[in-house]
């Protein structure tokens, strides 16, 4: 929870490499000294690594995910980059494992400065401190593909150690549960950032309500150059998101942003409540759907209920898509046994291929496809509709220049146009019939605006 009260990392994902520090600060009220108190959390970077962005951030979530998996039973955690990587929901590329590597050795160059911003919960009181979140860490690559070759996996695995004050705040206690599957699942940097912070604090009550300002600046991380038009312009997306996810209750602006003073604003939120009653009634159902869709995959009555009491409901559908759609295509990866695969799978929150397509996403681009041909086939009907008004004005204006001659100089004028017409439509004329006709009118039509047209240079 400590790790949550404050931003560890910029919200953007590049920095200006000349910037080696951050600074958080906002005011609470200590309950033991009975005032507010003024806290403080500065982050300094190495030079040859710069400060952590928002994908370090992630990395370092995955960790604590790590050490939740192990039961925080040891400071030190043993893991492989292809686990990190799965559990991250990142795709497993060379690129990935580039990426986990730098994040690691920037996490060691990075040093936390709590000032009575550190929650010490065997005393119950904000305390100092100084630290680095990683003592070390042991990366293993080449030695452990070698090793699994052999078969001899245990051997060789990598490993991080927490420094001492983190590890003891996770010792005492102070951890709430994250839904990391909502967290992977959202979009905005600032979402991730917001849901976090709100999550900690929804564990008090379902009802919050802050400075804007303090808010955006000292817990989602937002510049301090921002006024507060551009606060809630930022915010507003994140917020949209949380909303549109069931995380947070909508709000109407006027609600959630509220001015109290001149250049101070509060904003609110809300955590959603779902009516209980409906969903035990809806997670029932939906529970024994998951169940059947497993058994009927091969796996055993005992292990389905096992898997759908533990593991979400978004997680097992998608691993079950990915099994069909492998099973499909005579996957060498299920072909022996299915059904295991599948466990495993859930279990092990293994990534699905690159090139599967869940129905969802299928349906995404099928919508994104329809409303682009919708924005091509209205886009044509407007450049339609231009050209008819474009003709109709020619069509008006050469009527109008015929209506305004007496009998004898339209009877003159008419003559001169056709005798002027070119040889294809002097042959089209003679034809007769419609295609005559039309060809009259167009070659009237034509004489008039031009002349039209001179008389409105002269």
């Amino acid at each position: 929870m400590n790790l949550a009260e404050f931003p560890l990392s910029a919200i953007a994902d590049r920095l200006d490499p000349e910037q080696k520090t951050m600074v958080f600060e906002d005011r609470v009220w200590d309950r033991n000294r009975g005032e507010m108190v003024p806290r403080q959390l500065l982050i300094t970077a190495a030079d040859a690594y710069g400060l952590p962005t928002a994908r370090d951030d992630e990395v370092i979530l995955g960790l604590v995910q790590l050490s939740r998996l192990q039961g925080f039973s040891s400071r030190t955690v043993t893991f492989t980059r292809y686990q990190l990587i799965q559990l991250l929901g990142w795709r497993p590329e060379g690129k990935s494992y580039e990426r986990i590597e730098k994040s690691l050795n920037r996490w060691m160059g990075v040093t936390l400065y709590y000032q009575n911003a550190w929650w010490d919960r065997k005393n119950e009181c904000w305390v100092d401190e100084k630290f680095h979140l990683l003592d070390n860490v042991t990366l293993v690559d080449r030695e452990r593909r070698a090793a699994q070759r052999a078969g001899q996996t245990e051997l060789f695995q990598s490993t991080f150690s927490w420094n001492e004050v983190v590890f003891r705040s996770f010792s005492a206690g102070n951890l709430k549960s994250l839904d990391f599957d909502f967290y992977k699942r959202l979009d905005s940097p600032v979402a991730k950032r917001l849901y976090r912070f709100l999550d900690k604090r929804f564990f008090h009550r379902t009802l919050w309500e802050f400075h804007l300002q303090e808010l955006c600046w000292a817990h989602v991380g937002l510049a301090r150059s921002y006024d507060t038009a551009n606060l809630k312009r930022k915010l507003r997306p994140a917020i949209a998101e949380l909303e549109s996810k069931g995380f947070l209750t909508p709000l109407t602006d006027e609600v959630r942003f509220r001015r109290v003073s001149c250049g101070e604003w509060r904003v609110a939120f809300e955590r959603s409540r779902p009516h209980s009653a409906d969903k035990r009634t809806t997670d029932v159902a939906a529970n024994e759907n998951l169940r059947q869709a497993l058994v009927q995959r091969g796996v055993t009555p005992s292990t389905s209920s096992d898997l759908v009491r533990e593991f979400p409901s978004e997680k097992i559908e998608q691993q079950l898509e990915v099994l069909d759609w492998l099973v499909a295509r005579k996957d060498p990866r299920v072909e022996r046994n299915p059904p295991g695969y599948l466990v495993s799978a859930i279990r092990g929150e293994y990534v699905a291929p690159r090139e599967f397509k869940s129905r969802q996403q299928v349906a995404d681009a099928a919508a994104r496809a329809k409303a682009a041909e919708d924005r091509r086939q209205a886009q044509l009907e407007k450049e339609r509709q231009r050209e008819e008004g474009r003709l109709a004005a020619r069509r008006d204006a050469a009527s109008s220049f015929w209506a305004s001659l007496s009998d004898e100089e339209r009877s003159h004028l008419e003559h001169e146009a056709l005798a002027s017409a070119g040889l294809f439509e002097q042959r089209l004329l003679r034809e007769g019939g419609s295609l005559a006709e039309a060809t009259r009118q167009k070659i009237l039509e034509d004489f008039a605006l031009r002349s039209l047209e001179a008389t409105a240079w002269d």
